[in-house]
């Protein structure tokens, strides 16, 4: 394994991509522009050749095995005839199974462009290992008796979260075959043919075949994009945890794991220094060390006891044995840990009860070495990843493939009715037309009503400001005047502020209708297809 110089700091420097959301309807980032995607595929197959002995030979069966796991995880719910039986390109992308805003499920249509367009082959990354939230989705809701818009909450299951996604069964399959029944009834008014009926026909469809939520989601999102032509293949990444490769590429990691200690907390530590961030949470915690245990960025859970919990391992007798546990129930041990026959024995672990996932920065870390050649993030994943670029400088020193950041910004039908900067310009009109009755009554004498010998004792006063320092009478009598010729413009104090207060109601429906955070499964289909197509060929 190449060891890079031993002071890590070296290998990192500070030149961080800012990556914005796009907050305009239509509007999105791609970067670098997607008409280069070939362009930088090719670059990155120059990279990958560079890289160490270790990761590179594992490429070609990592790829054969993506290739066949994809193709037989999607063909038991839609067709994979586009997809070959090998890829010499791979272009991935990688989401939770959610049902995320339509800048996320942009990139999933750009995952078939950048396909199409390049000859590779599309495969997307189902990160399931991540923790399930609530099983709900937040929804414009218009109130027929009051007329005002809020949010609505529509769960599709009791069940709330806090255990990974390919642990979360569905308990309320009532509630979940009328989600989106609920969802439709929820918007109408809003927006009176959402997706969420062509989506939950395969949703419905899916859960009789895995019975979790997230992988419900997930197919059914997937299969209605099969409606849709995108000829994409998924697998979860718990399939992928599961390969004979990336046991080899776990292997790696923790043979090395006091080395990849220092590389992952030094990274993590220049990048909060780098931006300011003071949580030592943030972007990641750096991994823990207990006397001869290290944390290594690996989670572990089983069926009986689904909570994700860190992998600790001890390394002894010079390596040759390792010791995996959660420091609690679970202990399984390698022999013969240095050999490469150990990364069968790594395999072997995996049980019901005992199954190792790859933390966030380590599934693209594997996804960009050794998986692909290209992957397209988020905007969240772009920023995170840039973490993972110094930790690859610093450990494998290299640079991992390069990767292209892709999301948009969609609105809501009718949102061009409820124009924000408009309304804040009203309010603060409103807001300054306020504070003026109360400190220039007199600018409104027009509207009548005025005491003309008041109007014209404060314009005296207004021309004989005294000296500093006697002021004190004079202020009062300024006082005193604004309060009296205030009070005449009572009747236009209270139209100004009724007006205000209706403006202040329509910022809080402009917030809602403007978000680009509802889910895309409220909106209508062509609506945003036909978006994603401009987008896409602008």
């Amino acid at each position: 394994m190449s060891t890079p110089d031993p002071s890590i700091e070296t290998e990192f420097d500070s030149n961080f991509e800012s990556y914005q959301a796009p907050r305009v309807h239509c509007e999105r980032l791609v970067r670098p522009a997607i008409d280069v995607a070939a362009e930088v595929m090719s670059e990155n197959v120059s990279r990958g050749d560079a890289y160490p002995a270790e990761v590179s030979s594992l490429r070609r069966p990592a790829r054969d095995q993506l290739v066949r796991d994809a193709r037989r995880y999607t063909s038991a719910y839609r067709d994979v005839d586009f997809a070959g039986t090998s890829a010499q390109k791979i272009v991935m992308a990688g989401h939770q199974p959610t049902l995320f805003h339509p800048g996320v499920w942009f990139k999933n249509f750009a995952l078939d462009h950048v396909g199409k367009t390049t000859g590779a082959l599309a495969v997307n990354l189902v990160v399931d290992s991540d923790v399930a939230g609530s099983s709900s989705v937040r929804v414009p809701h218009l109130d027929r008796q009051t007329g005002a818009l809020r949010h609505d909450i529509v769960a599709f299951d009791r069940r709330g979260g806090g255990v990974p996604y390919e642990q979360s069964l569905i308990e309320d399959r009532e509630l979940f075959d009328a989600f989106d029944r609920n969802v439709a009834e929820s918007v109408s008014g809003i927006v009176d043919a959402p997706l969420i009926h062509s989506l939950w026909q395969h949703a419905r469809d899916a859960i009789n075949r895995c019975g979790f939520a997230g992988c419900a989601l997930a197919q059914g999102r997937h299969s209605l994009e099969a409606d849709l032509g995108l000829q994409t293949l998924e697998i979860p990444q718990s399939v992928v945890c599961r390969g004979e490769a990336f046991a080899a590429f776990a292997m790696q990691i923790l043979r090395d794991l006091p080395r990849f200690h220092d590389c992952y907390n030094a990274a993590a530590e220049f990048y909060r220094a780098a931006h300011g961030i003071r949580s030592k949470a943030h972007p990641v915690p750096n991994l823990g060390r207990d006397g001869d245990w290290y944390e290594a960025p690996f989670w572990v859970y089983g069926n009986q006891s689904p909570k994700r919990c860190s992998v600790w391992v001890r390394l002894s007798q010079g390596g040759a044995v390792m010791e995996i546990s959660d420091r609690d129930k679970r202990h399984r041990k390698i022999h013969a840990a240095g050999q490469p026959a150990a990364a069968d024995a790594f395999l072997a672990l995996a049980s019901p009860e005992f199954k190792i996932r790859s933390r966030a920065l380590i599934t693209t870390m594997y996804a960009r070495m050794v998986l692909s050649d290209l992957f397209l993030h988020g905007i969240g994943g772009g920023k995170y990843d840039q973490l993972g670029d110094l930790i690859c400088r610093a450990f494998w020193g290299t640079d991992p493939s390069r990767i292209m950041v892709i999301s948009a910004t969609v609105l809501l039908p009718g949102h061009q009715q409820y124009p924000v900067a408009e309304i804040d310009d009203a309010i603060r009109r409103h807001n300054r037309q306020l504070r003026e009755l109360d400190f220039q009554p007199e600018r409104y004498a027009e509207q009548g009503g005025l005491d003309p010998d008041k109007v014209a004792a404060k314009h005296q006063l207004l021309q004989s400001i005294p000296p500093q320092g006697r002021r004190r009478g004079w202020h009062q009598q300024i006082t005193a005047l604004n309060q009296q010729l205030a009070s005449q413009l009572q009747p236009l104090r209270n139209h100004l502020t009724a007006e205000k207060v209706g403006l202040q109601d329509r910022r809080r429906e402009a917030t809602i209708w403007n978000s680009r955070e509802h889910s895309f499964c409220i909106y209508p289909l062509e609506y945003l297809t036909d978006a994603y197509a401009e987008m896409l060929n602008a």
